[in-house]
């Protein structure tokens, strides 16, 4: 199989020569992994049935390209299949790592809308030091358990193609976990649905119209700015006291609607009683906030921020880090 750097852009819509090269790799594979939704459309696009002939298919508004649309089939089908959602409506978010799709909740939910963040396949994410953020994590597996097999401990210990795919199931349900924990801690995060096969379903910010902007798009009043900023510390410690460092916090990590902040993208966060480098991570997210928060007049000094908020726990500290400087943040 060709060799992929996921170094290069990835285009959107999921790049067909990937595809493609997947598929003749391990065809069989990849077919018995598709999920019925796939198959079916598949077959009733090339024998050139409608797909309103099976009324119980799901079928999403929301098109894309041909190989977009088969993702989608795969890994958000079981959702239709659990009466989690009846419709995806479109694409709020494309990234490197994953796409964030806005969906039409099912009643029994509870909730109008959801949004999907349909993680790209292992081969083409490009999780930039993921293995700083993974010190003293226990790998999880699909069920959000702790894997106790040894021959899997060992696959991915040897970095084996079964042991890489542990370590992404993990991620992904680490991200989950993490979820559930701030939400149940109180902190204001997306509430979080259901984990499935490379998907994360949550509550969804904003409407059907407008997903909600990043901090980073929006300009506030000065007094809006200062309440937002304090209520981001009140969510910092609130993360501290339930053993979770953010790990990648910015401005671009951050929602704001209807006056309310909200903060994503979990994947890398850390257990500040594991991981050696946590109290230097939390010191990066903190500079990070304070540095956005600069320009509305909010002259908060980051490190002494970070020590104040640190020292109400009796997290250890990893080896003395200089300040952190401002550095270019990953927009994704």
């Amino acid at each position: 199989m060709n060799k992929i750097n996921p170094n290069l852009s990835i285009d959107d819509d999921f790049d067909p020569e990937v595809i493609l090269n997947r598929r003749q790799a391990g065809s069989a594979q990849h077919r018995a992994g598709r999920s019925a939704h796939a198959v079916t459309d598949e077959i009733l696009r090339y024998s050139g049935v409608a797909a309103v002939a099976d009324e119980a298919a799901f079928s999403p508004t929301y098109q894309g390209s041909r190989f977009e649309r088969e993702w989608i089939l795969d890994y958000l089908g079981s959702f239709y299949d659990q009466s989690l959602l009846t419709d995806v409506l479109r694409r709020v978010k494309g990234g490197k790592e994953a796409n964030v799709y806005c969906c039409q909740a099912h009643p029994g939910t509870g909730m109008e809308l959801l949004a999907a963040k349909l993680y790209r396949p292992r081969m083409l994410r490009n999780l930039r030091n993921d293995a700083r953020y993974r010190q003293g994590r226990d790998y999880l597996d699909e069920y959000g358990k702790v894997i106790r097999d040894q021959r899997l401990q060992v696959a991915i210990r040897k970095g084996t193609s079964v042991g890489k795919e542990a370590v992404h199931t993990s991620w992904l349900e680490h991200e989950y976990r993490t979820l559930e924990l701030l939400r149940a801690a109180g902190c204001s995060v997306p509430r979080p649905v259901a984990v499935g096969s490379n998907t994360i379903l949550m509550e969804y910010i904003g409407d059907v119209d407008q997903a909600a902007p990043t901090l980073h798009e929006v300009r506030l009043p000065l007094r809006q700015a200062r309440g937002v900023f304090d209520r981001l510390m009140e969510d910092l410690d609130k993360m501290l006291a339930a053993g979770r460092v953010h790990g990648d916090l910015s401005a671009y990590n951050v929602l704001y609607w209807e006056d309310q902040a909200r903060i994503i993208d979990l994947p890398q966060a850390v257990d500040p009683r594991q991981n050696p480098d946590a109290w230097d991570i939390f010191q990066r997210d903190v500079t990070r906030l304070c540095q956005y928060f600069q320009k509305y007049g909010l002259g908060r000094h980051p490190g002494q921020l970070s020590a104040d908020l640190w020292s109400r726990f009796a997290y250890p500290r990893g080896p003395e880090a200089p300040d952190p400087v401002e550095e270019e943040v990953d927009e994704d």
